[in-house]
């Protein structure tokens, strides 16, 4: 029909697949619901001639809608999501950073704010740093940050790791980081203020407890603090 996007019939089978892309995109399917594909944007339904009834979930498969918290110094302040964009050879992982949200804004859906999508882990984790200067520093403090990011590059289950290691990772009590320096960009620039991932100064791979990933003002976790870099 005019105005209203395709909504094409999946296997119901298989009824947590992307008909189209095959791409697992469904936690818990309903049949009375029309869902968005996550990798290739694809709109699905068990009866999709009903489209104009049915509620439009839109993404739900667990991987990107799972929230990965940022706090800061310990303290919650955002979360990082996966977007998943593209297929095949093109396809690509995305993150989106957010804010929880705060009493200087009105309340939003689900009190949280979208700030920005980016294609590395530490550079949203950069814009979460900016908001937080923005809300609770002085304009022109231009003091560094740490950031502390999970490190999804490094393989974790190869010949180097040890049994206990790979155990910890299995049972969610080790995870593997970066640490490095987020700094804000100085007058002139025409962002200043706002804060980058200085690439340079990331040391990847350090095994440690689960649960450190954040921003820290002052010093980073113990466990990594002879890694990280000096503010």
């Amino acid at each position: 029909m005019h105005g209203i996007s395709p909504v094409i019939d999946w296997n119901s089978n298989k009824a947590y697949q992307c008909p189209r892309c095959r791409h697992d995109t469904v936690a818990d399917p309903s049949k009375w619901e029309v869902y968005t594909c996550c990798n290739c944007g694809t709109l699905f339904a068990r009866f999709p001639r009903l489209q104009r009834f049915l509620r439009h979930a839109g993404i739900t498969c667990e991987w990107c809608t799972k929230r990965h918290p940022v706090p800061v110094d310990g303290e919650p302040f955002g979360f990082l999501r996966h977007r998943h964009n593209g297929g095949g050879m093109y396809a690509e992982d995305q993150f989106e950073a957010w804010l929880y949200d705060t009493d200087e804004y009105p309340d939003h859906l689900d009190r949280v704010r979208y700030l920005n999508t980016r294609p590395k882990r530490a550079d949203a984790m950069a814009d979460i740093a900016h908001w937080r200067s923005f809300l609770d520093r002085d304009e022109d403090d231009l003091s560094p940050v740490l950031a502390v990011v999970a490190d999804e590059t490094f393989y974790k289950y190869g010949p180097d790791m040890t049994e206990e290691q790979e155990a910890g990772f299995l049972n969610g009590t080790l995870d593997v980081y970066c640490v490095g320096i987020l700094r804000p960009y100085a007058p002139p620039h025409r962002r200043r203020g706002q804060f980058y991932a200085a690439e340079e100064t990331f040391t990847r791979g350090l095994i440690a407890p689960a649960g450190l990933e954040g921003i820290y003002t002052q010093q980073a976790p113990e466990p990594l603090a002879a890694h990280a870099p000096q503010l």
